[in-house]
């Protein structure tokens, strides 16, 4: 009879150890332990799906209240891809501004560019938000109906 209890236990034993095995496998194979994108309408499996897919390190992936989403590989990818052509298209960078949550980890940064006009006209100023996400990544906002 002891052996008999005692083999059912073991089986119990096993059957909850696979149990276990199979949702963390599920865990880590449905993205649950990347961050939330700061964008609604995009899931971080969605972007880890766009990230392995695409070759190019500067993604455009949404549009969404009037801002265009885009993602980049590396540290200096929106620097060759927005930063430098805005310089040349006469906007100058002002500077960058960080934004920490209350534990000191930064949340995002803005990037403040400004273009002088005729006289007549007062200067434009451009606020480019970046969300740093996950490794190099980062996503970057920026005003649809700005050109570069």
């Amino acid at each position: 009879m002891k052996n008999n209890i005692a083999l059912i236990e073991d089986r119990k034993s096993f059957l909850i150890a696979i149990v276990l095995l199979v949702l963390f496998y599920l865990f880590l194979s449905n993205y649950w332990h990347y961050p939330s994108p700061p964008i609604d309408s995009v899931t971080s499996k969605e972007v880890v799906n766009i990230l392995e897919s695409s070759d190019s390190e500067f993604i455009k992936i949404t549009t969404e209240e009037n801002y265009d989403w885009y993602l980049g590989k590396g540290l200096f990818t929106f620097d060759v891809n927005v930063f430098t052509p805005l310089s040349e298209a006469g906007w100058e960078k002002q500077g960058s501004i960080p934004h920490y949550n209350s534990n000191g980890k930064l949340i995002s940064y803005d990037q403040i560019f400004t273009q002088s006009q005729s006289d007549d006209k007062p200067t434009i100023t451009l606020e480019l938000k970046i969300y740093p996400w996950k490794d190099s990544v980062q996503f970057l906002k920026i005003p649809k109906d700005v050109k570069y």
